[in-house]
């Protein structure tokens, strides 16, 4: 009886003991199942030399500088109108009635009263015609070439920094279109690492980035208009210079035709 009693009590601590270790281990796997993971580390994109974090970090710190290049193409723009206004405003020195008194010298044969008329004048039209009165005796068509020749010369300086107005006018919208494009990438770089207030900081920095696109086409319309404004009173100038250089070949041809008369 004793012995079945031993055996009986002996059973159950060893049950208990199994439960025991069963249930220790079950909590274990299950702490260490509840354990998080490690997880990477997230950090932000940092330079690291390659090409794309080199124009990152441009677009980052460059967006702001675009509209001090603009603002300064605007002074440059201005400084090169008010300069070609002075210029082609001084262009025509010779009186109205110029072209009546030219070619009554010229018919009586007067050329050094035609040239008193044109020496020490500014313009295209004056530089002309003393070329062709200082060749006039060498021909229609020595006169001719030598006539066009420094027209063509005169208006390479009427031309002079009327480029740079062109260029500014066909650009500055571009370049503000950059500055637009920097700018949105900077917001919504911003707007990655914002934690509150999300769409507001990327619509905040959108509409301050469309500002360089407005200010690149309040540049370039005054170029253009400025540019074709130029272009057409030259147009003007080296038109009515020709006109009047025009007497003069007629003169020579006469002399010619008289000459080779004579000759005959």
């Amino acid at each position: 009886m004793i012995m079945n009693i031993a055996f009986l009590i002996h059973s159950i601590v060893s049950q208990t003991s199994t439960t025991i270790e069963a249930i220790t281990t079950t909590s274990t796997t299950l702490a260490v199942a509840a354990t998080p993971l490690p997880t990477p580390a997230i950090t932000a994109v940092q330079g690291t030399g390659t090409l794309e974090d080199l124009l990152l970090s441009i677009s980052m710190q460059s967006a702001s500088a675009i509209l001090y290049i603009l603002f300064g193409l605007s002074i440059l723009s201005l400084a090169i109108f008010f300069e070609k206004l002075i210029q082609y405003t001084r262009e025509n020195s010779l009186p109205d009635d110029f072209k009546a008194r030219l070619v009554k010298f010229v018919d009586a044969g007067d050329l050094g009263g035609a040239k008193a008329m044109v020496e020490g004048k500014r313009g295209i039209k004056a530089a002309i015609i003393r070329e062709g009165l200082g060749n006039f005796n060498e021909g229609p068509l020595v006169m001719e070439e030598l006539i066009n020749g420094r027209a063509m010369l005169e208006k390479n300086r009427l031309d002079k920094r009327l480029i740079i107005l062109g260029t500014i006018g066909n650009n500055a919208p571009f370049i503000g279109l950059l500055g637009t494009v920097m700018g949105i990438i900077r917001a919504f770089n911003d707007l990655s690492q914002a934690t509150t207030q999300g769409p507001q900081t990327v619509m905040s920095g959108i509409s301050e980035a469309l500002i360089a696109t407005a200010v690149g086409l309040f540049v370039a319309i005054p170029a253009v208009v400025f540019y074709n404004y130029f272009k057409a009173r030259q147009k003007g100038i080296v038109d009515g210079a020709f006109a009047t250089a025009g007497v003069l070949m007629a003169f020579a041809k006469r002399k010619h035709v008289d000459e080779a008369k004579e000759s005959k």
